[in-house]
């Protein structure tokens, strides 16, 4: 199940209603491309075909869900053309859903008691129900009595009016998984379900590899005028056809990104993207990520992404479906395996809002502003090409190297390269002044925003070479020839696009007396700025390849900013920081371990449960984890420990989207030591070291 965990900030989708505003046309957009049939429609059309039998006593077995129905009946849906895509049922049911494992149990045990709607029970998480629509690809189906012409009238509207029910919540519609499936020749199924809470369960073998069972709900305080959205909360999910253990199953790579970045009129811009995509098995459908929508964020009007086109490289247009921020496309035959195949996306997008009034708007990493896997961390490995029209004043700045900069009537112009594969790219711009200093072939870049500051600017780029110089013996030859620390108009927190950091306005103030809000954020600014820094190895030259392995770029970059603390500031405050790692990882080992930490869910809207859950989650995917680092370091030895480190990066190089038994597996080899019962109780337990 394709899940964005929002908050009420976010930049959210949804389909296109009559009360949205429509996007404005620009001269560039009137062209658009005639797609081909749309190959979900026909789903979409299912209907009641007036067969039906007794619900008495029918259990069923699909993923790890068992449904038992007890009273009622199921009416058989069928396509205009004939084929059965489902069963309407009314009557008294019950679903039971088995983590499989006892880990996994306890955290959807307790994500359940949190959220509502199941309850964790010995048998696994059970959740009565006296309403459903079931949808069944023709692959994998249930094997249940076969229905029988009814004499009494087939129940249409009440089908109709459950369906609606569920129409605006911000998951892609079941239909279009059924559509995939049948082109697939795989199983897709899905459970839209009405009981003490709506539920949504779902099996797909076909788009992704993931099966989950999410409760339905509008997030609570939502201000006066927030669309009448309803969210999923993942309680529990398993994958499906592998263990948790693997990384997710890739049926294709996108392998190449070439972007053409037009800001128009307010709020909204032209974009026009080429992704090279190598297929992995004979593929006829493919999922991305795109936002659909977009909402303002004082107004909170949905504003509508216009899709243009979809093409091959010879500008042949794709069927699509394109909704809740995922695009399916359909390919006319099955694309052979390992054979590059282009696409084309065109679109105009309301992405361009300067939120809060800042004089800058951007395009963020793993944003979804441009098509992208579902599967982000195994199935992206990009090369990155893009050429950026920001309108005047405004500089632009891209992940990448400078190809050009230059002006284009009304715009400012980018354009950037990357040929480093990358999981991710982003695009900003705003009223920046640029300040550079070049070293060992390395360009530093400081973008101040607002004026210019020089001073901190010239403090972070020394700062910027002495860690880059430092890291260099450590972990390898620095990934990046241009790096652009790019400040943000906010407070407390960086983040590290390819080639870049984001860092929040105290880290640019020389200084910081008489600024309570700065001199709060300041502390561990050296420690920040390394962290993010590190990002260059553990999160670009290897990545986790799945939310489990998430502690690989972020734990790794934690341990790795400590040791320039210890050895180019102060050893005391690496014993410090150090100690906050064990101390905030033991805090939070009691809710889940690391493995399952971005499995932990809250109520939408509930701001109080949302920061004890970004909270958790930090406490074990950075702090645990690097408590766990540091605890091997200790064991093995420097000189072991960061030759484990080093050899991590050069080994996998080449490939990537890693997990967490590959670095284990790695750290056996180099230390001649079997580390996985270690693992099994400290990363996939909650045991604390």
């Amino acid at each position: 199940m394709n899940v964005r965990i929002p908050v009420l900030a976010a930049l959210l989708v949804c389909r296109t209603s009559a009360a949205q505003e429509a996007p404005p046309v620009h001269a560039e957009a009137r062209v658009t491309v005639t797609a081909p049939a749309d190959p979900v429609q026909p789903f979409r059309a299912s209907a009641l075909s007036g067969r039906s039998l007794s619900a008495a006593g029918v259990a069923f077995d699909v993923g790890a869900g068992r449904y038992a129905l007890s009273a009622g009946t199921l009416w058989e849906m069928r396509s205009p053309d004939g084929r059965v895509t489902g069963f309407w049922f009314s009557g008294e049911g019950t679903l039971t859903w088995k983590a499989g494992d006892e880990a996994a149990s306890r955290v959807y045990a307790d994500n359940a008691s949190r959220l509502g709607g199941l309850k964790g029970t010995k048998e696994g998480l059970v959740a009565p129900f006296t309403a459903a629509v079931f949808f069944l690809s023709e692959a994998g189906r249930p094997d249940l009595p076969e229905p029988q012409a009814s004499g009494a009238p087939a129940p249409e509207a009440a089908l109709r009016e459950h369906i609606e029910r569920f129409a605006e919540d911000r998951l892609p519609s079941p239909w279009v998984g059924l559509a995939a499936a049948a082109l697939e020749r795989r199983v897709y199924f899905a459970a839209l379900l009405r009981g003490g809470e709506d539920l949504r369960h779902e099996v797909d073998d076909v788009l992704s590899d993931e099966e989950a069972v999410a409760v339905l709900r509008k997030p609570a305080g939502a201000p006066v005028g927030f669309p009448p959205w309803r969210f999923a909360s993942v309680v529990a999910r398993r994958p499906v056809g592998r263990t948790r253990r693997a990384a997710p199953r890739v049926d294709w790579k996108l392998v190449a990104v070439d972007a053409d970045v037009r800001e128009t009129e307010k709020d909204h811009g032209l974009l026009r993207v080429e992704e090279t995509i190598v297929p992995q098995r004979p593929l006829r459908s493919a999922l991305f990520e795109l936002r659909s929508e977009d909402v303002a964020s004082r107004t909170y009007t949905v504003r509508a992404t216009k899709l243009l086109a979809v093409t091959d490289g010879e500008g042949r247009p794709l069927a699509h479906a394109f909704e809740k921020d995922a695009l399916a496309v359909f390919f006319p035959a099955p694309l052979a395996p390992g054979s590059p195949v282009k696409l084309v996306f065109s679109y105009d997008a309301p992405f361009f809002e300067r939120v809060g009034g800042d004089n800058y708007w951007e395009l963020p990493i793993a944003g979804a502003w441009y098509p992208q896997p579902v599967s982000l961390g195994s199935a992206s490995a990009h090369t990155w090409h893009a050429t950026v029209r920001a309108k005047k004043p405004f500089l632009p700045l891209a992940a990448g190297e400078t190809v050009r900069r230059g002006e284009d009537g009304e715009w400012n112009l980018l354009e950037a390269r990357l040929d480093r594969p990358v999981p991710f790219a982003n695009v900003l711009a705003g009223n920046y002044t640029f300040q550079e200093e070049t070293k060992d072939g390395v360009t530093c870049r400081v973008a101040s925003y607002g004026v210019s500051k020089e001073k901190s600017g010239a403090k972070l780029a020394n700062l910027f070479h002495r860690i880059r110089e430092f890291y260099e013996p450590y972990l390898g030859p620095f990934p990046w020839k241009e790096y652009t620390i790019v400040e943000i108009n906010s407070y407390g927190f960086g983040q590290a696009p390819p080639g870049m950091m984001r860092l929040t306005r105290e880290g640019f103030q020389g200084n910081i007396l008489g600024d309570p809000v700065a001199e709060l954020f300041s502390a561990g600014i050296n420690e920040r700025i390394a962290h993010e820094m590190a990002h260059s190895y553990f999160g670009y030259v290897v990545w986790d390849a799945d939310r489990d392995d998430q502690w690989i770029s972020e734990a790794f970059s934690e341990v790795a900013a400590g040791r320039v603390i210890e050895m180019l500031k102060d050893k005391g405050e690496y014993r410090k920081l150090a100690n906050v790692w064990r101390e905030r990882g033991k805090d939070a080992s009691g809710r889940a371990p690391i493995a399952f930490a971005n499995e932990l869910a809250v109520p939408p809207g509930n701001s109080g449960a949302a920061g004890e859950l970004f909270r958790d989650r930090t406490y074990l995917v950075y702090f645990k984890g690097a408590a766990l680092l540091t605890k091997i370091r200790e064991e093995v030895g420097d000189d072991a420990f960061f030759t484990v480190l080093k050899s991590f990066l050069r080994s996998f190089e080449k490939r990537p989207a890693v997990t967490t038994e590959q670095f284990v597996g790695l750290l056996g080899y180099v230390t001649k030591k079997d580390w996985a019962p270690w693992f099994e109780r400290h990363y996939w337990g909650s045991e604390m070291p």
